[in-house]
């Protein structure tokens, strides 16, 4: 920008001098350093929010369909749930044990899963992919193992997940500090919610 000619002819320049860029340019680059990574947390926080009510409601369904038939649902047409804006598949991709072909409903972030394994019953969400592939959460129907509550979880040992370290997602995400078991053969570390 420049100015009047001074009464010895030269212009006078103003403008930013280098030092005082280089200033603003570090300064938004450690503003983005510290607001992308709480950004990125705040992000999977609102997902496992969504995936954790989208738990607890099939929880509440399977305990509702008890109550009216003596035993869980083992397909999702079962359930006085309706999740039309979910695609149904006859396998889960979190290697869960599928209760029946109609007992895994998901999109491309997340997966919900009614499970049977012998005698227990489980109803499971979890993510598919990003950071947390393979953590959601498991509503414990019955259990020789778990107590019948709901459970923040982690996969730890599947073939096709790759975690972090114990606690990365419940802990770190969803503010649950303590684990209650690991089941042996499961693959899974399951920390209490209730």
């Amino acid at each position: 920008m420049k100015k009047k000619s001074s009464s010895s002819g030269i212009l006078d320049a103003k403008g930013f001098t280098l030092i005082e860029l280089l200033v603003v340019v570090l300064i938004i680059g450690i503003l983005t350093a510290v607001a992308v990574p709480q950004y990125q947390k705040a992000v999977w926080k609102s997902r496992a929010v969504q995936l954790f009510t989208l738990t607890k409601s099939l929880a509440t369904a399977q305990e509702v369909y008890h109550l009216a038939n003596g035993q869980y649902a083992t397909r999702f047409d079962e359930l006085d749930l309706d999740f039309d804006n979910l695609s149904s598949a006859a396998t889960a991709s979190s290697h869960a044990s599928v209760a029946s072909a109609d007992a895994v409903r998901y999109n491309d972030m997340f997966e919900l899963v009614i499970n049977k394994y012998g005698n227990e019953h489980f109803a499971t969400t979890v993510f598919k992919k990003g950071p947390y592939t393979g953590c959601g959460f498991v509503s414990v129907q019955t259990s020789s193992v778990l107590d019948k509550k709901l459970y923040c979880l982690e996969f730890y040992n599947a073939a096709n997940y790759s975690l972090p370290a114990a606690g990365d997602f419940c802990t770190k995400v969803f503010g649950i500090a303590t684990q209650t078991a690991t089941v042996s053969g499961s693959g899974s570390r399951f920390y209490p919610m209730q």
